[in-house]
């Protein structure tokens, strides 16, 4: 089995990233690396949208406000059993997608419910003792996934591309041409 060249190198770009990224979140005592994967996961799913970056950032933004929304409603009373839950996070996804097709264009859907969900799990599982600090942690793990992990890898990659090129298509084009003609 021949590997290809873009496999070594997106396999060696992500995990000496990944690499990086961990020595930054530990030396910087940033504890939420989970937000950071589900973040950089979403951009490389979305098929690296470099040009949407600002759009996912902001979607990722609204989406830690909401978890914050949700997380804050259902300390209220009546909204914590399983029907006002329900309708509470029906009536927000509803809002979500309502902004998003009429005058907040601008947002992603899938980010700001990806950044929700994140949001509302790490809330669930801990105890925060500063909601500033927290969410700037979380906020800036989101980034940090983005861009150490997600860019520095894009940037690895075109290096060694440039190190080390593709050989010439020439030959499997012969080879397709070839094949093609036998049959």
């Amino acid at each position: 089995m021949k590997i290809s060249k873009k496999v070594w190198f997106d396999s060696i770009g992500v995990g000496l990233c990944t690499l990086i990224y961990s020595l930054i979140m530990t030396g910087g005592g940033l504890w939420m690396g989970s937000a950071a994967f589900i973040a950089v996961s979403y951009f490389f799913g979305a098929g690296f949208p470099k040009d949407k970056i600002w759009n996912i950032l902001i979607s990722f933004a609204l989406g830690i406000v909401w978890g914050l929304i949700a997380f804050r409603f259902l300390h209220v009373s009546f909204m914590s059993g399983l029907i006002g839950s329900s309708i509470m996070f029906g009536i927000m996804t509803f809002i979500v997608l309502f902004l998003q097709g009429t005058i907040m264009k601008f947002t992603i859907v899938p980010a700001w419910l990806i950044a929700w969900g994140t949001t509302m799990l790490i809330l669930s599982n801990i105890t925060i003792h500063s909601w500033g600090l927290f969410v700037f942690q979380l906020y800036l793990s989101m980034l940090l996934g983005i861009f150490v992990i997600g860019y520095a890898s894009d940037y690895f990659n075109q290096a060694m591309f440039h190190f080390f090129p593709e050989e010439k298509k020439e030959k499997d084009n012969k080879n397709e041409n070839a094949h093609q003609t036998s049959k």
